[in-house]
């Protein structure tokens, strides 16, 4: 049985192996190490979290056997592992108070062990962690053992490699100013999500700061870059996960917005419109007050990326020469 039982190990090994050789994009490279991991321990369950430092939360990259799962900073037993930079094993999990049993009450799951590894630079940056949950044996569930930790540990390197490698190349598509997407960001991601042929709706809204130029004649330039900043924020703030932040230039932004016709589109754009009426920028004891107009398009996938701008950039200009601080 023994013999049977690592030939079938050594058997997913080389197959998990060879999917890396033949998947090259950055999200099937680290499902198929989060199949991996969870192949080596023998888990019910796997899941690759990644630190988002900007929003304070964890969220998975992957998650063998659960959909996209979000928690906050510094929580559960990931948060432990990131905090103390070390392995954590739990095999009695709900006598441990470091156990968050949240998602589980969320899920109707039930945990009943845990491995989880850190995932870290090389640098010694903490970038996330792998981890694992219900160990299974012959028997049904069992214990993780100081092996698992070592061939989790063997992944997570790999996962470490394969994040880092992704982050770094992602800097080019950064705006270093608000840390939003900037246009090659845009580029990218419409040709990675609207024209990899995912049948999904996708809307353009376009929105630029009304009378910026006032603000930085009043209050200076570096006055200009917190109110960049601000906006960036309430934006970033006001869209779901799966939606794209653009700093398209200047004081112009676009969101890219997924699963969502014109019509609801529009809905968030107004909801934006009237929480910048709200929202103040503080700067050096001034608080600054901005409104923004903004122009709304379903995405056509025939149309190149600028010209799916360029109608976003009409409904725009109309609702500058209206009056501005409305939608179009």
């Amino acid at each position: 049985m023994k013999n049977q039982n690592a030939d079938a190990l050594l058997e997913s090994i080389f197959y998990y192996m060879n999917q890396l050789f033949e998947k090259r994009d950055f999200t099937s490279t680290i499902e198929i190490l989060t199949n991996l991991g969870r192949t080596l321990v023998q888990s019910d369950r796997a899941s690759f979290w990644f630190w988002d430092r900007k929003s304070h939360q964890y969220w998975t990259l992957a998650a063998v056997g659960n959909e996209r799962i979000v928690v906050p900073e510094n929580t559960g037993i990931v948060g432990v592992t990131m905090q103390e930079n070390r392995p954590v094993v739990l095999n009695e999990p709900y006598e441990d108070s470091r156990f968050n049993p949240a998602v589980d009450m969320e899920t109707g799951y039930r945990t009943k062990s845990i491995l989880c590894i850190p995932v870290t630079s090389e640098h010694g940056e903490m970038l996330g962690a792998y981890q694992a949950l219900n160990k299974q044996g012959e028997d049904g569930d069992c214990a993780f053992d100081e092996k698992d930790v070592k061939r989790l540990s063997l992944v997570a390197v790999f996962g470490a490699k394969t994040l880092e490698s992704y982050l770094l190349h992602n800097k080019a598509f950064f705006d270093q100013l608000t840390g939003l997407k900037n246009r090659s960001g845009l580029y990218e991601a419409f040709h990675t999500r609207i024209l990899s042929g995912q049948k999904k709706t996708y809307s353009i809204v376009m929105g630029d700061i009304d009378y910026f130029k006032k603000v930085n004649d009043t209050y200076g330039h570096n006055a200009g870059d917190a109110v960049l900043g601000h906006v960036a924020e309430v934006l970033k703030e006001s869209v779901g996960l799966d939606d794209e932040t653009v700093r398209w230039g200047g004081e112009e932004f676009i969101l890219l917005l997924c699963g969502k016709d014109r019509g609801q589109a529009r809905e968030v754009a107004e909801e934006i419109r009237r929480k910048m009426l709200q929202e103040v920028c503080r700067y050096e004891g001034q608080e600054i007050r901005v409104t923004m107009s903004f122009g709304v398009e379903e995405i056509d996938e025939m149309l190149s990326v600028e010209e799916n701008v360029r109608r976003a950039d009409e409904k725009l200009y109309e609702a500058k020469k209206t009056g501005r601080n409305k939608v179009i």
